[in-house]
């Protein structure tokens, strides 16, 4: 090893065996009739990287225990050193998991491992909505952002008819409508009276 394995600043200690898993994302697209899947490709995962060691004695212990718990409670990604990694594009981490072991066979001796995964800062959130792509002052106000200043709005609804014209044929019907069935509940009074 020419580079000390490093989480952050901290050099992980008597290092047993240190593996990289690195696999693509595929989807599996079932087609009917086809032998075989069809696959699309999504990319490649994150990286996930796996340590493992050996230490002896409590202080060997307490100083993992002080160094990895804290950057693995913050769960905030930490910069990673290795040579199994020198030509990928790993650069932090986050703190998966880690798991420490002792056993009574071997007094003092703790067996560690330490899962890492590949941290990719997220993209920006889309704005909400205040943001139409153009370079206008806010001063100007939202009908120039939006290019409305240029149209003559009122003159785009026309001529629009009157309301009680329209309605002038359909009251004279209304009203015998209303007269023809203002009777029929003297008609209808008798089944009233069975009915309760």
């Amino acid at each position: 090893m020419l580079i000390r394995p490093m989480i952050g600043a901290w050099e992980v200690p008597r290092i047993e065996s240190i593996l990289t898993h690195e696999a693509r994302r595929l989807a599996v697209l079932p087609v009917p009739g086809l032998s075989g899947d069809l696959h699309q490709d999504m990319g490649r995962g994150a990286i996930a990287v796996e340590i493992a060691g050996s230490l002896y004695g409590d202080e060997a212990r307490d100083d993992l225990l002080k160094e990895l718990r804290g950057k693995f409670l913050a769960g905030d990604p930490v910069d990673f050193v290795a040579d199994i990694v020198g030509e990928s594009e790993l650069e932090q981490v986050l703190i998966e998991s880690f798991q420490l072991a002792e056993t009574a066979a071997l007094s003092d001796i703790f067996q560690f491992r330490i899962v890492l995964r590949e941290y990719t800062e997220p993209p920006e959130p889309p704005g909400l909505g205040s943001d139409f792509g153009l370079d206008v002052d806010t001063d100007l106000g939202l009908d120039v952002d939006l290019g409305l200043d240029l149209l003559d709005l009122p003159g785009l609804l026309g001529d629009v008819p009157q309301i009680g014209d329209l309605l002038s044929p359909v009251t004279s019907a209304a009203q015998n409508l209303k007269t023809t069935l203002g009777g029929a509940s003297s008609l209808l009074s008798p089944l009233s009276d069975i009915l309760d």
